[in-house]
């Protein structure tokens, strides 16, 4: 339970320094600096705790790049949402939904078997998107939010009453679904090869790209960030890395049931923060969603 409680507070703490990183640095430097400092925080670990890493093989390493590009992928669409589209703790509700797409994977693809918790909370889950994304009139009367800067742009700073945007719903859910397959991708090959080696290699792959990435941007000012967003995404980077070792670990001592249950309540924190430091304003519907979505994880979680 502690370990769950960790990567709680490390996930949803890491979800609000993102938000003032996207908001200020944009999207594409608030994720090269958060991987890139979880790749130096792995790097320690490996050179301290001397992990076997002999049963990475070929196969093993290709699979665990497609595991490190889907998450990227899953990480600038979750920033990007965070960038343009608003409301920080409906963003990572829906977001964390990728837990219910890594067991849905795992049951129809390995087979594996799902208990009545697990069943009633993807269904739960669900249910809370649908409900999340819904408008009440408030919010089709609010002002636009811009939706058609580059993903590598730099974004406005970031300003109070913001909600969940048009565009925000759909890359929310682009990001549950990279993360839960990559997820899926990532478990199966740690189990194997180990958790630390396999996520080294899959962070690795992802900065390999964002770097490779770096001289096509179209715009110099994206090539820059502000001193403020550069530290906010250092904090994402650095609560992220937490919240992954804890949940590793409780994984590790026997309890993945249980930390994962506790640890499925993390969207819960940003979303207090959107309300207390973003002036966030939510409908009942939005309310209502993000409640049956942390309900329907935490189900899942012990299903």
């Amino acid at each position: 339970m502690i370990y769950g409680l960790i990567a709680a507070v490390g996930w949803g703490t890491s979800a609000i320094a993102a938000t003032n990183a996207a908001r200020r640095a944009g999207t594409y430097i608030a994720v090269l600096t958060g991987q890139g400092i979880g790749v130096a925080v792995l790097v320690v670990l490996v050179a301290f705790l001397h992990p076997p890493l002999g049963a990475i093989g070929l196969t093993t390493a290709i699979g665990l790049v497609g595991a490190g590009l889907l998450g990227l992928l899953g990480y600038l669409t979750f920033y990007r949402a965070l960038e343009y589209g608003g409301a920080v703790g409906l963003t990572s509700a829906i977001s964390a939904t990728y837990g219910g797409i890594t067991t849905l994977l795992a049951v129809i693809v390995l087979g594996e078997h799902i208990g009545g918790f697990g069943a009633a909370g993807v269904v739960l889950a669900v249910a809370g998107i649908a409900m999340a994304s819904a408008y009440s009139s408030d919010a089709a009367q609010a002002p636009p939010i811009a939706v058609a800067e580059p993903i590598v742009g730099v974004a406005p700073g970031p300003s109070r009453g913001r909600r969940l945007s048009r565009a925000g719903v759909p890359l929310a859910l682009a990001s549950a679904v990279t993360y839960g397959v990559g997820g899926f991708l990532l478990g199966g090959y740690s189990a194997r090869a180990g958790a630390l080696g396999s996520a080294l290699v899959a962070h690795s792959a992802s900065v390999t790209v964002l770097l490779l990435a770096l001289p096509f941007l179209g715009r110099k000012q994206a090539w820059r960030a502000s001193a403020p967003g550069t530290i906010w995404a250092v904090a994402a980077g650095l609560t992220d890395v937490v919240g992954l070792l804890a949940f590793s670990r409780g994984g590790q001592a026997g309890q993945v049931a249980v930390t994962a249950a506790v640890s499925s309540v993390y969207p819960a924190i940003p979303l207090l923060a959107g309300l207390v430091m973003f002036g966030e304003r939510l409908g009942r519907w939005q309310l209502l969603g993000v409640t049956l979505i942390i309900t329907g994880l935490v189900l899942i979680g012990l299903g």
